[in-house]
C-alpha cells in the first residue's frame, strides 16, 4: 500500500487496547499502510504514551479493565492540548448500543470488530488528513492574524502624527471658515482610527472571543449623535443631507465602541452609495423583543438580488461598487456584523420603500445610562 505521509511526515496512530492479540494485528495492518503506530495496552499508559508524542488518530478500545475507553475520552477532551484528537472506538458488533454514548463524548468515528483491514486503513486515513488539514487551517490564520496585528500596530505612529499635525493646523486656523472645517475633520477621523487600532491590539492581546465582555447601557441619542458629527462635513461636501434623528429616549446594552464603530461602517457605505443631494436618516425603535432597532436608510440604487446573499460576507465587493474615492476592501459588514454578535445582536438589510436601501443594527434593550449589565 501507498504511504500516507504528507508535509513530509508519517502520521502517528496511537492503538489502545488490552489484547496483545490486537494490538499485533492492528500495528500490522497499519504499518504495512505506511503509518507509524505507538501502541498502548491500558488507558493509563495511553496517556503517559501521548505526553512523549501526541498522536494524529487514536484507536480506542471500549472495554478495558482499569481505565476503559470512556474514561480515557473524557480524559482526552478535558486537555486542551488534546481535545481536538481524533478518537475513533473500537467495539465488539454486540456492544454497538453504546456507540451513542461515544459519539457524544466526542469520539468522531467507530469500527467493529472483527474489522476489515482496507476499512481499517480508509477510516484512519481520512480522519488524519481531516486533522491536518484543521492543523494546517488554524496555523494559516494565526499566521493572518498576527500579520493584521503587526499592520496595524505599524499605523499607530503615522496617525499619531496626523492626528498631532492636524491639531496644530487647527489652532493656526482657528476662525478660519474655509480651512476650519476640513482640518478638524482631519483631526477627528485620525483619532477615530487611532483609537481603532487601539481597541484592535487591546482585543488581541485578550482573549479574541472576549468571555470578559460586560455591557453598558447607552442612550441611542447619543451614539447617534457621535456618528452623525464624524460624517457632516463629509455629507456637507458630497452634497447629502444628514438630518438630525427624532429623540428616541432609548437605551442599549453595548460596548460603546463597538457600537459606534458599527454606525460609522453603516454611515461611510450610506454616503458612499446613494447620490449626491440625496438624503442618509438615522431612526430607532424599540420591538416586542426586548430589541431597539437602529437603522441607517439611505435612497441609493439598493443592493441587487445578486448583492443580498453576498452582503455579510468577508472579502466580497458590492457590484454597486461606487467609482471615485477609495474602493471597498469587503470586509466592513462583515466585521460590523461579527461586532454586533458578540454584543448579544444582530445585524440585517432590508430592502426600502420607493429605493434605497435599510441597514439595521439590533441591539438589546437596556433601561439606564453608563451602569454595567449583570
Amino acid at each position: 500500500m501507498s504511504s500516507p505521509a504528507f508535509g513530509g511526515r508519517t502520521p502517528l496512530v496511537l492503538i489502545v487496547d488490552d489484547q496483545a492479540a490486537n494490538l499485533r494485528l492492528l500495528g500490522k495492518v497499519l504499518s504495512d499502510a505506511g503509518f507509524d503506530v505507538m501502541p498502548a495496552a491500558s488507558g493509563e499508559q495511553a496517556l503517559a504514551r501521548i505526553k512523549a508524542a501526541v498522536p494524529d488518530v487514536i484507536l480506542l478500545d471500549m472495554r478495558m479493565p482499569g481505565m476503559d475507553g470512556f474514561d480515557v475520552l473524557v480524559r482526552l477532551k478535558s486537555n486542551p492540548d488534546w481535545a481536538d484528537l481524533p478518537v475513533l472506538f473500537l467495539t465488539a458488533a454486540h456492544e454497538r448500543e453504546l456507540l451513542v454514548r461515544a459519539l457524544e463524548g466526542g469520539a468522531v468515528d467507530y469500527l467493529t470488530k472483527p474489522f476489515v483491514a482496507e476499512e481499517l486503513v480508509a477510516r484512519v486515513r481520512t480522519h488524519a488528513e481531516l486533522k491536518r488539514s484543521r492543523d494546517q487551517l488554524r496555523i494559516a490564520i494565526g499566521e493572518r492574524e498576527d500579520l493584521a496585528a503587526i499592520i496595524v500596530h505599524d499605523l499607530k505612529n503615522p496617525l499619531f502624527n496626523i492626528s498631532l499635525n492636524a491639531a496644530l493646523l487647527r489652532e493656526s486656523l482657528d476662525g478660519d471658515a474655509e480651512l476650519g472645517p476640513p482640518v478638524r475633520s482631519i483631526e477627528q477621523s485620525s483619532r477615530t482610527a487611532m483609537e481603532f487600532v487601539e481597541r484592535y491590539l487591546a482585543r488581541c492581546a485578550g482573549s479574541e472571543l472576549r468571555p470578559d465582555y460586560r455591557p453598558q447601557a447607552m442612550a441611542v441619542d447619543t451614539l447617534f449623535a457621535r456618528a452623525l458629527d464624524e460624517f457632516r462635513e463629509q455629507a456637507a461636501r458630497s452634497g447629502h443631507q444628514l438630518p438630525p434623528p427624532p429623540p428616541s429616549g432609548l437605551h442599549v446594552a453595548c460596548d460603546p465602541d463597538d457600537a459606534l464603530t458599527i454606525l460609522r461602517n453603516l454611515l461611510s457605505n450610506a454616503l458612499k452609495y446613494s447620490p449626491s443631494g440625496s438624503q442618509v436618516s438615522l431612526t430607532a425603535g424599540a420591538t416586542p423583543h426586548g430589541m431597539v432597532r437602529l437603522a441607517v436608510a439611505d435612497q441609493g440604487p439598493g443592493i441587487s438580488a445578486q448583492d443580498r446573499n453576498r452582503l455579510f460576507r468577508r472579502y466580497v465587493r458590492l457590484s454597486a461598487e461606487a467609482a471615485p474615492g477609495p474602493q471597498s476592501s469587503g470586509v466592513g459588514l462583515a466585521l460590523s456584523r461579527q461586532l454586533a454578535e458578540r454584543m448579544g445582536g444582530e445585524l440585517w438589510h432590508e430592502q426600502r420603500h420607493g429605493g434605497g436601501a435599510v441597514f439595521v443594527l439590533g441591539l438589546p434593550l437596556a433601561m439606564g445610562e453608563g451602569e454595567s449589565i449583570k
